[in-house]
């Protein structure tokens, strides 16, 4: 016969749950990101409209899970396992926020992109590749968490330093662009596409993040500030 599950087991499983929908639809925030730019202006509007009203859901989320580790600690006393693991996903919480606040910024910039400069469509196709990127490292983090994918996790890592330097190199980029060739619609998109790269680089920053929590929760040691030393 299956043994009821204590308390803190209950609470541990719902906030698992609560993760699991909450990096779903972070990353169904970034996937919808990739279609907002190429879109005509209506569908782009619609596209607009329904990443902020997920983003409102990431909000409520955040609060839900946070209210529910609290209530966990205060209520059931967890054991020093147990309590890693709530930690782990306190820290969660914060990073998918902090996530979706990113995609969101992201959207802003990007419907703003109008320039034709042949210069500044290269630098544009270069930012996507680092969209992509990325992208690719949120979903390797949160595959890396709810598996509990050592190997994932610790790759993840490592392709932190490939963002910095797509980064850098994209702002080396747009900077060396004349600016006295430029016209208005050429200026704001260097603006925004210096902005789009920053924030694609702290998307990767909370992959790491992700992935470093991870590692704690499977070795119950601290990652973070390791130089890559794995």
């Amino acid at each position: 016969m299956e043994l009821m599950k204590s308390k803190i087991e209950q609470a541990i499983e719902l906030m698992n749950e609560d993760f699991r929908v909450f990096s779903t639809l972070v990353l169904k925030q970034l996937d919808l990101l990739k279609k907002i730019y190429p879109a005509k202006d209506e569908i782009r509007d619609e596209r607009m409209h329904e990443l902020e009203m997920n983003e409102k859901v990431l909000d409520g989320l955040e609060v839900k899970m946070r209210e529910e580790i609290v209530r966990s600690i205060v209520l059931y006393g967890p054991r020093a396992s147990d309590l890693r693991k709530i930690m782990a996903y306190y820290d969660m919480s914060s990073y998918l926020e902090r996530m979706g606040d990113l995609t969101k910024n992201l959207a802003e910039y990007e419907v703003q992109l109008r320039s034709v400069s042949p210069a500044l469509v290269r630098i544009r196709e270069r930012l996507f590749e680092l969209l992509a990127v990325s992208e690719k490292m949120a979903q390797n983090a949160i595959f890396a968490f709810t598996c509990e994918d050592n190997l994932l996790a610790r790759d993840t890592i490592a392709k932190d330093n490939v963002v910095d330097e797509m980064q850098a190199g994209i702002t080396r980029s747009l900077i060396e662009v004349p600016m006295d060739e430029l016209g208005q619609d050429d200026l704001r998109d260097v603006v925004c596409m210096s902005g789009m790269a920053y924030n694609m680089e702290r998307i990767a920053d909370h992959a790491t993040n992700i992935a470093e929590s991870a590692l704690f929760l499977m070795e119950g040691r601290d990652w973070k500030h390791k130089d890559g030393n794995f």
